[in-house]
């Protein structure tokens, strides 16, 4: 018997947009001291705005996972040149944005079952930029076929890891 909680995976609409923003923040909070030592550009924001955009905006796949019609979990990124050009990736790489699950539904699977949910196609690489002091991120990536890269300026990579899985 598998102790794996069903869940199921859909496209986000604007109602999800405070749960989505809840999960984000929660999950973001202890990591924001980085912005102390980053200068403004390479700082870490979180605001609603940001993640509507990824809700509504065409450019970015986002799905969310839910659990008896609840959001735990919710992934968005992009593989539009205009996107990448922002974020210093280059065409056929996907950049991800923002990954994220509600601390109560971690290590069941969620996580990966997202990743999973990219759309790879025509793609040579998945990229995140995760703050170095998150620990457990970078494991879950390394745990998910990401390796460390070393192509982020070097004030962003004092604090950052940029990481990258080949598709």
């Amino acid at each position: 018997m598998s102790n794996r909680i069903p869940f199921l995976f859909r496209p986000p609409h604007i109602a999800d947009l405070d749960r989505m923003y809840s999960i984000l923040e929660s999950s973001l909070s202890q990591f924001l001291a980085v912005n102390e030592t980053s200068s403004k550009n390479n700082q870490l924001i979180i605001n609603k705005g940001t993640v509507e955009g990824y809700i509504i905006d065409s450019r970015y796949h986002t799905i969310v996972a839910e659990i008896n019609s609840k959001i735990v979990g919710w992934l968005s990124g992009s593989s539009r040149s205009e996107i990448l050009s922002e974020h210093g990736c280059n065409p056929g790489e996907f950049y991800l944005e923002e990954i994220v699950v509600d601390s109560a539904f971690r290590r069941k699977g969620i996580g990966s079952s997202l990743l999973s949910r990219i759309p790879l196609d025509n793609l040579e690489a998945v990229v995140i930029d995760t703050p170095l002091i998150n620990e457990q991120a970078i494991i879950f990536y390394q745990h998910n076929g990401f390796l460390a890269v070393g192509n982020m300026p070097n004030e962003f990579s004092k604090n950052w890891v940029r990481m990258s899985k080949a598709t």
